[in-house]
């Protein structure tokens, strides 16, 4: 009977709301005009931060490959899997690091003649600095297994810890902030954040076998320097 009821209701609902739209619609409108700090209306579009996730996600598959993603890697075609990963990580980032280079042009008042070009610069030194991101986690991996007596492997720590999730994002963020990317370090380190507890600066200053057991509420600032 109740189901009956609100089956009757919906159609009442609808027509109430199709009458009060146009009034909701002005509405939320005026609030737009009336606030320019808090929208981007007719301006360059911003970095999407879903693509900046599957920007992360992209970059764990390159950075762990047989973890995540690709199933089925072997040697004969890890060199195709490299490379097709790569194009894809370059086609996605440099576009997102030409957004944030126009939205920076913008805030600064500066004429943005040369955004593109930058970006695709720009993401090819990163791709480069990708062997040395990978040193890098491969001292924090092992850090935490010879560091934490309840991990059983190496496997585990990778697929499972946080803490190698959070160090994971910010050594890739740490790279574009020294290249003085705009916002896109940030947004990643803030979803790290988000997902792990663990809130790490892209800015800090942090060295080799780095790891972070019980994270939740660590918090490593902007000029912290470890190790």
């Amino acid at each position: 009977m109740k189901l009956v009821e609100e089956s009757k209701c919906a159609p009442q609902l609808k027509c109430t709301l199709r009458q009060q739209l146009p009034d909701i619609v002005e509405n939320v409108y005026k609030s737009y005009e009336q606030t320019p700090t808090t929208r981007n209306i007719g301006e360059s579009p911003l970095p999407s931060k879903e693509a900046i996730i599957e920007i992360l996600e992209l970059m764990r598959e390159i950075l762990f490959p047989g973890y995540y993603g690709t199933a089925g890697l072997c040697w004969e075609n890890v060199r195709y899997f490299i490379g097709s990963k790569l194009d894809q990580l370059f086609v996605s980032l440099s576009s997102e690091i030409s957004k944030s280079f126009r939205h920076e042009c913008k805030e600064t008042g500066h004429i943005c003649a040369d955004c593109i070009d930058r970006a695709s610069h720009k993401c090819i030194e990163f791709l480069n600095r990708i062997p040395y991101i990978r040193e890098m986690l491969v001292d924090d991996v092992q850090a935490a297994y010879d560091g934490d007596p309840a991990a059983k492997s190496l496997d585990e720590i990778i697929f499972s810890y946080p803490g190698i999730m959070a160090i994971t994002i910010y050594r890739i963020a740490h790279e574009l902030h020294i290249q003085r990317i705009p916002l896109i370090p940030r947004i990643m380190t803030e979803y790290a954040h988000s997902i792990t507890g663990i809130d790490i600066h892209p800015g800090a200053k942090i060295g080799r076998s780095f790891f972070i057991d019980h994270g939740t509420g660590v918090v490593i600032g902007e000029t912290c320097e470890i190790g």
